[in-house]
């Protein structure tokens, strides 16, 4: 610590220098903006490397998708009635004159006679009409393909023109005037018009990461003018707090755009957790500063005693909250790995930061001698509850177990499908796809025979044999297979092989079920609305199944984007509370070793560990369960809370010293600026409360709720098990605890 507090005093002496360093940074940073991957899509979430979703990349390369946009038209009407059916037609043609959209196929082709292929086989009952038209004739599907090539032309000199657009910008423009013109051309006659798919899915993530951005920026500009009313009140303080802010951001979207990292809808709460952490780091040497100030100390020698007495403790909880964040990396999710990623990047930076730019405004900053507002009171509620210890440490242990059990209850329910509001388009669209049709939750079997050859009776044997076991399954709505053609058309598995031998599978309509070479085909199933582990058990049920029945045929496993979610959740919940375990030891081992007693590392280890104990007890008894959100809040915050925990410790003296005077003594001047920081955390953490993005609500929530429990433990908890464990020990040993 020596030689970094001549570092940063070398520093000082040389502004200039400093300030070119910083600002050529910057500029390295923004040069690189224009590499941002802004381009938010579902997929995003899942490793291009992972095998199944590489299987389910080959899947849609091979077979027809008709998942990425579909548009549902109600009316309480009849869509076979023919004033119905010739508006409909007039609205197709009205579609098909968008040069955005490629295609529109659906319901229309029944009505425009371009479903039937009567030259190959006929159909008494086309056995795709009820997919895309309702049994009370009150709903119709449309599916309509997107001109998607025009963004892979090459660069526009027109900046504004749609090449020069992104993916998701494009995607937003082109749906945005889609879902407008069809509101208006229906309007009239009381027809509601729904998007659902890929693309809209897509498309309501572009607008909820818009919707966050627009309230986080107001809401963080918000907090820190309320922290600095009421507690800071220095203009060169909040300059240089506003000043490393800004550059710390700037620095993160530089490594953002530079390292090309993936970035999706929770990425919108990085600036949040960045600009947050560093107004509660900075806090500590402006209480500290201001302390000395008022002792009497000048100006130059309150600055280097706060330096000196806070650079332990600011160096050793910035390396905690980097290791804690940087165990994100071990997420199977590129978002999650970025998200800690970058806000390791971003604590290092203002760590830099606070101990160079800030120290330079502070040199110009005077401390006043009166302030609106302190946290002195939590020293007596502190003393208060030392004299019952008794109390105490049963209520914690009693509690504990209590939430030990209720932990155990935590189930991992997540749905990526639920993670808008219940008044969100994508949501009350899914729930019209449910009424009316087979719903949105597919998956799909790739079956083929053992040789590469076209498919023939054995394949087609297994197809209705498996189709049979499904159905009877309760969890499927509906199952969709080439076999279907088949008996539609009346003609016996002899002559099918004989039709798909003269002919391709474009020509007989069945690019969605018949792979172009013939090898391969599709057996696709709606299923009921599932969380990821009933998807996991259907999974595992079926496997079963086909182990003991699919000997003469490969199948593949079961392919879907909410199957695929559903182990993107288990692995990410499983590493993530592996990466709580590795840095909760950590954390024990280091302030073992930085205190040099096994005491104050266990001391340290339960004032972290309790904290998420009750609250994820909480978070059960009140109807939670492990979702993607809730599983980053174990993986980031024992990294932050633990930073109070480190600054509460190092200031206490050594066992060897320790006394309950100088503990309270230590205390009364840690405390209140702990206080501080858990209150500014609390309050920036809330902004994620107003997203319309789940899992940021969740881990808003529940990180609000793990600081002010720690800020607890650490207030209440900390000076009984200091003077149980450390004091009283000493005394009746009349030694050193080591």
């Amino acid at each position: 610590m020596v030689s970094q507090a001549r570092l940063i005093w070398k520093i000082q002496q040389r502004p200039i220098a400093m300030f070119i360093v910083i600002a050529l940074l910057v500029v390295m940073s923004v040069m690189g903006f224009h590499r941002l991957k802004l381009d938010f899509d579902f997929s995003d979430y899942f490793s291009p490397s992972e095998p199944r979703f590489m299987a389910l990349q080959s899947m849609s390369e091979k077979f027809e998708r008709h998942d990425q946009l579909w548009m549902l038209l109600e009316t309480s009407a009849d869509w076979r009635e023919d004033e119905s059916q010739q508006l409909l037609i007039d609205f197709i043609e009205r579609l098909e004159a968008n040069s955005d959209i490629k295609s529109v196929q659906g319901y229309n082709q029944f009505l425009q006679g371009t479903a039937q292929v009567e030259k190959l086989l006929s159909y008494k009952t086309h056995p795709r009409l009820s997919s895309v038209l309702s049994d009370d004739g009150q709903a119709v599907l449309l599916r309509l393909q997107l001109q998607q090539q025009t963004l892979s032309n090459s660069h526009s000199a027109n900046p504004l023109s749609q090449n020069a657009l992104s993916q998701s910008q494009w995607l937003d423009a082109v749906l945005q005037t889609i879902d407008s013109d069809s509101q208006r051309f229906w309007q009239p006659t009381a027809v509601n018009v729904y998007l659902n798919g890929t693309h809209a899915l897509n498309w309501q993530y572009a607008k909820v990461l818009r919707h966050d951005l627009n309230w986080f920026a107001p809401g963080l500009l918000g907090i820190i003018f309320f922290m600095a009313l009421l507690f800071i009140r220095q203009k060169m303080w909040i300059m240089a707090l506003c000043f490393n802010s800004a550059v710390t951001l700037t620095l993160t979207l530089g490594l953002a755009a530079w390292c090309q990292l993936t970035l999706a809808a929770i990425s919108a709460f990085v600036p949040v957790i960045v600009v947050t952490l560093g107004l509660a780091y900075a806090s500590h040497l402006y209480f500290a500063w201001q302390a000395e100030v008022r002792a009497g100390n000048s100006q130059d020698n309150a600055l280097k005693t706060t330096v000196k007495a806070n650079l332990a403790p600011l160096f050793y909880s910035s390396i905690t909250t980097i290791f804690g964040f940087s165990l994100l990396t071990l997420s199977p999710s590129p978002p999650i790995q970025s998200f800690g990623i970058l806000v390791a990047f971003a604590v290092l930076c203002n760590y830099l930061l606070s101990l160079t730019s800030l120290i330079f405004f502070a040199k110009y900053s005077k401390a006043k001698t009166s302030q609106l507002l302190n946290f002195h009171y939590v020293i007596e509620l502190g003393k208060h509850n030392a004299k019952r210890p008794f109390s105490v440490m049963l209520g914690v242990v009693l509690f504990s177990v209590i939430a030990l059990i209720s932990v155990s209850k935590l189930t991992l329910n997540d749905d990526p499908l639920s993670y808008f509001s219940t008044s969100n388009p994508f949501t009350v669209s899914s729930q019209k796809m449910a009424q009316y049709f087979s719903g949105i939750n597919l998956q799909h079997y790739v079956i083929s025979g053992q040789e590469p050859k076209q498919i023939d009776k054995v394949e087609i044997s297994f197809i209705y044999k498996f189709s049979r076991y499904l159905k009877q399954q309760p969890q499927v709505v509906n199952v969709q297979h080439i076999g279907d053609w088949i008996k539609a058309a009346g003609i016996g598995q002899t002559r099918f092989k004989q039709v798909l031998a003269d002919n391709s599978s474009a020509e007989l309509g069945l690019q969605s079920e018949l792979s172009p070479d013939k090898h391969s085909t599709l057996l696709t199933l709606n299923l009921e609305p599932m969380t990821a582990m009933e998807l996991i058990e259907f999974e595992q049920g079926v496997n079963i199944w086909l182990r003991d029945n699919a000997k003469m045929v490969n199948v593949s496993p079961p392919l879907g984007s909410n199957l695929l979610f559903a182990h993107l959740s288990i692995d990410n919940a499983n590493n993530m509370l592996t990466s709580f375990a590795v840095a909760l030891i950590a954390l024990a081992i280091l302030l073992s070793i930085l205190k040099r007693s096994l005491v104050f590392g266990l001391i340290g280890l339960l004032l972290n560990f309790l904290p998420l104990l009750w609250v994820f007890a909480l978070w059960q008894v009140s109807g939670g369960f492990i979702s993607l959100g809730a599983a980053v809040v174990l993986g980031m915050m024992l990294g932050i809370i633990v930073d109070d925990t480190l600054h509460l410790m190092l200031k206490l003296p050594d066992a060897r010293n320790l006394t309950a005077a100088s503990m309270w003594q230590s205390l009364n001047k840690v405390l209140p600026v702990i206080s501080f920081t858990t209150l500014t955390i609390a309050l920036g953490f809330s902004i994620g409360l107003v997203s319309e993005f789940t899992p940021i609500a969740q881990l808003s929530l529940l990180s609000c709720l793990v600081v002010v429990f720690a800020w607890g433990f650490d207030v209440l908890m900390l000076p009984v098990l200091y003077q149980r464990w450390i004091i009283k020990n000493k005394v009746i040993n009349g030694s050193d605890t080591k």
